[in-house]
């Protein structure tokens, strides 16, 4: 089975699920098949003051085990700067959901959405692919 989900209705569900609270303006743009580009501004709060921050970076799927998903990203010394404290707060928001692991590695919890979770107990995700205008998920029943 196969899914195409375009990046703009993965951008309002990616919008929602953080409630323009953290992160807003979320855009995707496809690179290659394995890998988008994520933009999106980042709110972080000081201890004076809130800081908006905008990133933008490429995120490549790695691997696809189960409903878990490895993704990795860039770094850069800006990134290491501001962008591993924007991760902590998608962490924290995210709850269980997301998990870093090493340096530049992130790994997605699926089956850890509510709604989700309903669906993979049927199906299991083959693979991720990006086209130019979708995300294209390939299923096969358990």
């Amino acid at each position: 089975m196969r899914l195409q989900i375009p990046y703009n209705e993965f951008e309002q569900l990616l919008s929602k699920y953080f409630q323009q609270k953290l992160i807003n303006q979320i855009k995707l743009a496809y690179v290659d098949e394995s890998t988008i580009q994520v933009s999106a501004v980042a709110k972080i709060k000081l201890k004076v003051a809130e800081a908006t921050i905008p990133v933008k970076k490429n995120v490549s799927v790695k691997m696809v085990d189960g409903s878990d998903v490895m993704l990795t990203y860039q770094t850069g010394m800006a990134f290491d700067l501001m962008g591993e404290r924007v991760l902590e707060l998608c962490e924290d928001v995210a709850k269980d959901m997301l998990e870093k692991q090493d340096n530049n590695t992130l790994l997605v919890h699926l089956g850890k959405i509510d709604k989700l979770n309903t669906i993979l107990e049927i199906v299991e995700i083959r693979s991720i692919r990006f086209e130019p205008d979708y995300i294209n998920l390939c299923f096969a029943l358990k």
